[in-house]
């Protein structure tokens, strides 16, 4: 049977694929932040350690099973894969409460290994996933709503991350010592998961014939060339890579300057705060769908880069202020709703249908390799601080202690160190203890979202990643003791670290100041970015400016897109013969437009800044009967640098005729090899439910297959009238047209 996609969200198997991926990424984070919990409680690593480890786990799959996760979402049903592996999701959570079990109740060491095992596992399952989740959204829904339901599905994707990371916390605290329970909930979470998977209608493989590679490395490395070659997925690719290599910074430099704060924030404290960006785009994301309308609305990236850049600026000036710097947090995460919606739209709307799985999963490595990235330059723009004077060397006082430890090191329930009892060399020696302390509340520990008593005297080990499997210090072990003092805005903090004899004494750096540069440095990476992408499509800004003008005038929508070649010059034959109109084709392509328009006089509208912009990316406006020669100089100019650069050309050749249009139209077929695509642009009038007019106008922009160069420039003209009664007729009948085919014009004579 034959499915066809849907021309509404209200249908059973777009909701039933949003809440099994839901559910997924709630259990993601939430067997994320329990294992690394309960892997801190049983003393395996310590919190520094843990991480450390964590994203290692989490993401390496996604780097080392790409090929065989794109293989399988093509080769096979999309529904089969999203079924299998929220199945597979239950084994795991299995394996978790089994963990969870061994370690509390009978306290071996087996059981959180056993638990941190089922990050990497559910690492795994998120790689394999992913490609069929995403590249199951164009089966299942129409162009014209992919955006909305691309909103909704980044949301609930960023939603969940919040409150996976929320409960895992919290049920680590609230279960001390019962961590079966936390296994037990997230089981009956992934039965819930496989019974809405079963919502999904059964999708047909996208290409059934396609045999396992010999060679893993070949099919990266030849859909890596795909997506660097076509310029739209290039766009999308680029821009979702730095959006994931962005979240990996942040990360690194919230936990630094957490560590500075007094008290210090521990990782759940942290991952709240960065949370908050996640809270963001669960906002940002719906609304940048809604307001896509029916097409891919890449006016909205500009808008959403220009917003993180100002956010980002915003929380370097006030990251002295929590919740000011949450606030601007929240801003940023808002705005990238802006700028991944369409992104993602974009890379669903135009990669293959038979390789569509293959080409996310690939897109996919590109975003751990962006994450490995992150972490590699902010290693180097702390050291750049160090060098620059911005983290200073503070004064360390060695060998306040040299002995051997006669306790084993005590800890409190988030795994920081409290008390380490030092025996000196000199027998005759008292004890040293060495407790932290805190001033303020008394009693109990206050809970994660409360305030927290201000730390007077901290304890740390002096540990690194290299002595993750060690097991740190115990007792028995030799140690010496350093001491250092830290001014925070708060109070003077006096730090004991502990390390082994044969250690040297490290360096210790006030790194208070530097999260201020490396937020200013984020944003300049985001101005990087936004210069970047503008070398893919420079006329963004100009797509972003006719979006905001358009909003409440225009219902746009985009037709026949598979139609338009994803890479080398193309000249579009439009019957556009106003600036609103070549616009409107403008900001439907997903690719760079020079535009040669033929202007109606009549219908000349005033808009000096919008006409301004368009000549800067352009667009040049002829009035009809009144161009000069000069004119189809600059014109051919214009055409021959764009179509030279592979970009699109769009011309004025339905609506009036005119010779030197059509002899530049056949000189630059000749010239640059380039196809010649039909597109018609123009309002219908769909039925509406009141039987009153529509407040708002309602447009289509038909692409049309390529015209042979056999066809006259008479037979064009009639194929772009063709496709305009064909969406009229459509319309009035209230079918919604889909980019599944599109009828051709008539025939050569």
């Amino acid at each position: 049977m034959v499915v066809l996609p849907a021309d509404t969200l209200k249908n059973r198997t777009f909701w039933g694929l949003i809440v099994a991926q839901f559910l997924a990424g709630f259990n993601d984070q939430a067997i994320h932040a329990s294992a690394m919990f309960f892997a801190i409680h049983q003393r395996i690593l310590t919190e520094a350690q843990a991480i450390s480890l964590m994203p290692i786990l989490f993401y390496a799959p996604w780097a080392i099973f790409c090929t065989v996760a794109g293989f399988l979402a093509d080769r096979y049903s999309k529904t089969t894969a999203i079924r299998l592996w929220k199945l597979s999701e239950v084994g795991i959570a299995l394996v978790a409460l089994s963990g969870f079990y061994l370690g509390a109740v009978h306290h071996s060491a087996l059981g959180a290994w056993m638990v941190l095992s089922t990050v990497f596992m559910m690492g795994t399952h998120a790689a394999f996933f992913a490609p069929a989740k995403y590249g199951a959204m164009p089966e299942i829904l129409q162009a014209h709503v992919l955006s909305r339901g691309n909103g909704i599905l980044e949301s609930t994707t960023f939603l969940a991350a919040i409150l996976g990371t929320v409960a895992g916390g919290l049920l680590s605290f609230h279960f001390r010592q019962q961590e079966h329970w936390i296994g037990a909930i997230l089981v009956g979470l992934s039965l819930a998961g496989v019974v809405f998977s079963y919502m999904v209608v059964h999708l047909p493989p996208a290409n059934p014939s396609r045999l396992f590679p010999k060679n893993l490395f070949k099919p990266l490395w030849d859909n890596l060339k795909v997506l660097t070659h076509s310029r739209p997925l290039a766009l999308s690719v680029l821009g979702i890579a730095f959006f994931i290599f962005m979240v990996s910074y942040m990360r690194a430099t919230m936990y630094m300057h957490g560590q500075t704060r007094n008290p210090r924030w521990d990782e759940f404290k942290t991952s709240l705060v960065v949370a908050t960006v996640a809270l963001g785009v669960g906002l940002g994301s719906p609304l940048a769908g809604y307001l896509s309308g029916g097409k891919v609305e890449l006016g909205l990236v500009p808008l959403g880069t220009l917003g993180m850049i100002l956010a980002t600026l915003a929380a370097a000036f006030t990251i002295e202020y929590t919740k000011a710097l949450i606030g601007s947090l929240i801003v940023i995460g808002f705005f990238s709703g802006f700028y991944m919606v369409p992104l993602y739209t974009l890379l669903q709307h135009r990669a293959p249908k038979a390789s569509k799985g293959d080409l996310i999963a690939t897109s996919n490595f590109i975003n751990v390799t962006g994450a490995i990235a992150a972490s590699l330059l902010f290693y180097v723009l702390v050291q750049a601080g160090r060098l620059a004077g911005v983290t200073t060397v503070i004064p360390q006082e060695d060998n306040v202690a040299v002995g051997m430890l006669i306790e084993e090191p005590k800890f409190n329930k988030k795994g920081h160190l409290v008390r380490v009892v030092v025996q000196p060399a000199d027998d005759e020696a008292k004890p040293i203890t060495f407790q932290a302390k805190k001033i303020g509340k008394k009693g109990q520990e206050p809970l994660p979202w409360e305030e927290e008593p201000t730390e007077k005297q901290v304890i740390d080990f002096d540990d690194d990643l290299f002595e993750i499997l060690g097991g740190g210090l115990a007792k028995g072990d030799h140690v010496i003791v350093s001491r250092y003092e830290l001014a925070t805005a708060q109070h003077s903090v006096v730090h004991y670290r502990v390390r082994q004899a044969s250690q040297p004494l490290r360096d210790v750096y006030d790194n208070q100041g530097l999260p201020r540069y490396l937020f200013i440095g984020a944003a300049l990476m985001t101005m990087g970015i936004l210069a970047l992408l503008l070398r893919k499509l420079p006329d963004f800004f100009l797509r972003m400016l006719f979006w905001i003008r358009s909003l409440g005038r225009y219902h746009l929508k985009g037709v026949g897109m598979h139609n338009l070649p994803t890479q080398g010059p193309v000249i579009l034959a439009t019957n556009c013969t106003h600036l609103v109109n070549g616009l409107q084709v403008l900001s439907v392509a997903d690719r760079y437009t020079a535009f040669v328009l033929l202007e109606d006089s009549a219908q000349r509208e005033y808009a000096p800044i919008l006409r301004r912009v368009a000549n800067r990316c352009g667009f040049l406006e002829f009035v009809a009967g009144a161009t000069k020669a000069e004119d189809w100089h600059r014109a051919r100019t214009l055409a021959e640098h764009a179509l030279s650069h592979g970009h699109l050309v769009a011309v004025t050749l339905g609506g009036f005729a005119s010779a030197e249009m059509e002899r530049m139209i056949a000189d630059l077929r000749e010239q640059k090899a380039a196809a010649l695509v039909p597109v018609f642009c123009g309002s219908v009038s769909p039925p509406s439910a009141n039987g009153q007019p529509h407040s708002i106008q309602y447009v289509r922009v038909v692409f049309g297959e390529p015209i042979p160069k056999t066809a006259s420039f008479d037979e064009v003209r009639n194929t772009i009238r063709h496709l305009g009664d064909w969406v009229t007729q459509t319309e009035q009948k209230g079918e919604i047209p889909v980019s599944i085919k599109i009828p051709k014009g008539p025939k050569p004579v």
